[in-house]
């Protein structure tokens, strides 16, 4: 049996009973109550995945697809989306995401007749978004939107590129496609665009975690996503050939449901304001559009969502860049031990880098590495290896108490263009011991005394 969203959810609820929720009066996404939901969730401090199973679609219908919420909001839910169980240490999910990131697992192609996301087949004016739940997040936003994965293709290298971006309801068959530059798709879309053509897009919305954890690594263009997702799934991805444009292009068999669509060349509207991960609403921008051609889905699918800004959005976002910087850093620096993108930096502008120093100038050396890695990264902090970058107060003590700010600090201009309000410049704070001199000790426990004691908290 091959892995997907039905089937994860199921494991989960029995092995970690009360870690979802399933909400069955009725909820109406189109007036924000999805999210105004999970807002008391976690002004309670419940992190809690959440399925809503009595939804409206756009068009103020009872829909038959729930909407679903927060695999990813803890770090244990996403290692088990990796299947690897209880976590001994948080690191250990970073490491395992960059052991993952550099394999490249195996595909294979079912027939649509045995694909489950073609159970369902809509095509023509059937294809109407507006009988699906699409919905409304912030206070602001200029719209409803769908906040999952999109994939496309590369005319140059044939190679599946998946990325998350957002999709602004425009109407039944038209809506946003929120390709910045940066990402690789809208390089695809300029590939299409050079050849005046029209680019083919799918929206997948629903699959296991483990797809979705794996898109968001840092691969370099012309990676081959699906065989990056096939690792993270520790079996073959199955594809089947799309309605659309066939064998030509192929999409994940196992998705809950699927939008097909065309990007016009040439074409851009507006879109925003929307609130996204950094805690803002995004301005107004031109991006580029989809027409929808065909959606295809299973009988019972469910529908994936993210709330931006938010728990679940950063670990996504911010656990597979650990891996990836960290397996940058390492290729220069052995001695790196860990490497955390903390929610107080929205797992993208703020990181905490753990070495074994050896040299002074290695702590510079880790923090630019992650810099040129990381396009969004404003602040790298640099502790030795006794120190949690997991537990913030740690790494603030370390902060606090190791840092010379005349020597310590460095501000480097010039550096960064992700976010224009963000501002250009970088900044390095070396909080490690200096490898000469005299310096305090550092408190201990007794480790065995903390093992007599141990009894006492089982």
């Amino acid at each position: 049996m091959s892995k997907d969203l039905q089937q994860f959810i199921a494991a989960e609820e029995k092995k970690r009973p009360g870690s979802l929720i399933r909400v069955k009066e009725r909820i109406d996404p189109n007036q924000h109550e999805t999210i105004a939901y999970l807002q008391h969730l976690d002004l309670r401090g419940e992190q809690k995945m959440v399925l809503f199973e009595n939804v409206l679609t756009l068009n103020g219908q009872a829909s038959p697809f729930p909407l679903f919420y927060n695999p990813f909001i803890t770090r244990q839910l996403c290692a088990d989306a990796l299947d690897m169980g209880n976590l001994k240490s948080d690191m250990d999910l970073s490491l395992e995401v960059s052991r993952l990131e550099q394999q490249r697992g195996e595909v294979e192609t079912l027939p649509p007749a045995k694909a489950p996301c073609k159970e369902v087949v809509l095509k023509g004016a059937k294809a109407d978004l507006r009988t699906l739940p699409i919905p409304m997040h912030h206070k602001d936003d200029a719209g409803p939107y769908f906040t999952m994965a999109c994939a496309m293709k590369s005319i140059d290298n044939g190679a599946y590129d998946i990325t998350f971006t957002k999709n602004m309801y425009y109407g039944p068959q038209r809506m946003s496609f929120s390709a910045h530059r940066h990402h690789h798709l809208e390089a695809i879309v300029r590939e299409h665009e050079k050849k005046n053509l029209r680019a083919p897009v799918i929206v997948i919305l629903g699959h296991h975690p483990a797809f979705y954890f794996s898109t968001c690594c840092m691969t370099p263009y012309g990676n081959d996503d699906y065989r990056t997702a096939s690792a993270f799934l520790r079996e073959p991805l199955r594809l089947t050939p799309s309605e659309t444009w066939g064998e030509d292009f192929l999409v994940p068999a196992d998705a809950e449901m699927i939008i097909e669509g065309e990007v016009p060349p040439n074409v851009r509207e507006k879109q925003n304001p929307f609130g996204e991960i950094m805690g803002y609403y995004q301005e107004e921008m031109m991006v580029p559009v989809i027409d929808v051609t065909a959606i295809t889905h299973r009988k019972k699918a469910i529908v994936q969502d993210v709330w931006p800004g938010q728990m679940d959005h950063w670990n996504l976002g911010g656990i597979p860049k650990e891996g990836s910087v960290y397996n940058t850093i390492k290729k220069t620096i052995p001695g790196i031990r860990a490497i955390h993108l903390p929610a107080s930096g929205c797992g993208r502008v703020i990181s905490y880098i753990s070495i074994k120093k050896e040299f002074d100038n290695e702590p510079r050396k880790a923090a630019m590495q992650a810099f040129v890695e990381m396009p969004n990264l404003k602040l790298a902090v640099v502790v030795d290896d006794d120190v949690n970058v997991f537990n913030e107060r740690e790494v603030l003590w370390a902060v606090g108490t190791r840092t010379h700010w005349d020597k310590d600090l460095e501000v480097i201009r010039k550096v960064q263009s992700f976010r224009g309000w963000l501002g250009d410049a970088v900044a390095i704070i070396d909080a490690t011991k200096p490898l000469k001199g005299e310096f305090p000790k550092r408190n201990e426990v007794s480790e065995e005394a903390m093992e007599r004691v141990r009894r006492f908290f089982k």
